[in-house]
């Protein structure tokens, strides 16, 4: 579950990005009266979230749903797909169904994932709106992509992926050091480049975040 703060102490360069950003989405959901659906996707610890809290607080009419919070129970995933990161991890149907509800202009049974228990504990309603930022890795994913409006990607070097699952799955999730680094090899090194593969070139916008947590922009249209 995504936190509903707004991030604080973000350096000038990467506020300045955002604001581009923030110009670009409300200039975009203008054009349409019809309920818009953005995703916010990239490999997990690259900054999808801290972009989507910010947008939600600077955006009016806004909401996050996210997608992390649409896993299958642990004990239901296949034996191929045993980690969030893969699409049959995943439940793609409830999600496909929970984005066709936004459009109609309904309320959203957002599900809420513990991933200490390994499965759904709790649902929120979220209220109808005009524009959702669907946030999590898989709004990259190939199979995901054609259910979105528009894509934002936020990439960042594999050090920084690291440095920021690690933290997360560690303090977050009770992880042992010994899984928090195998979930990155296998959700940030192995699933992610396979299943987002063509995510860079579909994007509309494309950014970048470095060691230092700056945000810098790699492509937004005019």
């Amino acid at each position: 579950m995504i936190p509903s703060t707004c991030p604080s102490h973000l350096n000038p360069s990467t506020l300045a990005v955002f604001r581009q950003v923030r110009h670009w989405l409300a200039r975009e959901a203008r054009r349409t009266s019809a309920p818009f659906v953005v995703g916010i996707g990239g490999p997990g610890g690259g900054g999808k979230s801290t972009l989507s809290r910010w947008l939600r607080h600077h955006l009016p009419d806004a909401r996050i749903l996210s997608l992390d919070d649409f896993r299958l129970p642990r004990a239901q995933r296949p034996a191929h797909g045993r980690y969030g990161s893969h699409p049959d991890a995943n439940d793609l149907p409830r999600l496909q169904a929970t984005l066709d509800d936004f459009r109609r202009g309904r309320p959203l049974r957002q599900p809420v994932f513990d991933p200490v228990a390994g499965h759904v504990l709790d649902e929120i309603e979220v209220p109808p709106a005009h524009l959702l930022l669907a946030d999590g890795e898989i709004a990259a994913h190939a199979v995901v992509r054609p259910w979105l409006d528009r894509l934002i990607l936020v990439e960042a070097h594999w050090r920084t992926q690291l440095n920021v699952r690690l933290t997360r799955d560690l303090r977050q999730s009770h992880c042992t050091l010994e899984k928090a680094i195998d979930l990155f090899l296998h959700s940030n090194l192995r699933d992610y480049p396979r299943f987002a593969a063509g995510a860079r070139a579909a994007a509309d916008v494309l950014l970048y975040c470095n060691a230092r947590r700056t945000f810098g922009l790699r492509r937004l249209p005019a």
